[in-house]
């Protein structure tokens, strides 16, 4: 075959930076209110068009999903790994408060986290967004069961309680600490609370 019989597909050329509009969007949703931003100002702010943001994402619910995705791919799987890792039990929990605490989830990033932060706004999300924040509440869920059977069979966890119950507790007050972050709240107190909350699981 020559290079003269190959035909150039039909349709305009796809220009559009598909990482680029995600890391504006990514970064927007997580440093303003979910419920006030607009796919407009998303749009303004990626330099793309509406019908070439819909016709990569559909609708903003396709975006918002991705942007969970790509969030989870870049800030909580690094976590999850270390909860899956023999990372002795007392250092990874110290590492989940450093995380939860901390002004940001990563260098230069907006405060608090941003999948807690969609989980607040629950009702302002699309169905796809919603399922795939529940799967990663879920998923989390199973991660910190896992990560407390596991030091409980190798004796380091000794509070008298369910890995089922440990979980949830975890989460409650992982969520709570990088809600209080988020709201501006002291940060370094935020963490004092929360190394108390979790001194039971020591």
């Amino acid at each position: 075959m020559s290079l003269d019989s190959i035909k150039p597909s039909r349709g305009r050329p796809k220009t559009l930076d598909r990482d680029h509009i995600l890391d504006v969007a990514m970064n927007s949703y997580w440093k303003e209110n979910i419920a006030n931003l607009s796919l407009n100002e998303i749009c303004r702010r990626s330099g793309v068009s509406k019908p070439g943001l819909y016709r990569e994402f559909s609708n903003e619910d396709g975006l918002m999903k991705a942007v969970l995705i790509r969030y989870q791919e870049q800030v909580l799987g690094p976590v999850q790994q270390m909860l899956n890792s023999d990372v002795p039990f007392r250092e990874a929990l110290d590492n989940l408060i450093s995380f939860a605490a901390s002004v940001s989830c990563h260098d230069e990033s907006p405060n608090g986290c941003l999948f807690i932060k969609m989980r607040e706004s629950r009702t302002h999300l699309g169905e796809a967004t919603r399922a795939q924040v529940d799967f990663l509440e879920e998923q989390g869920l199973v991660t910190f069961q896992k990560w407390v059977e596991r030091s409980k069979a190798k004796g380091e966890f000794s509070a008298e309680m369910s890995s089922e119950f440990a979980a949830t507790y975890i989460d409650a007050q992982l969520s709570n600490a990088s809600s209080q972050v988020a709201r501006g709240e002291d940060p370094q107190m935020v963490q004092k609370i929360l190394v108390a909350a979790l001194s039971i699981l020591k």
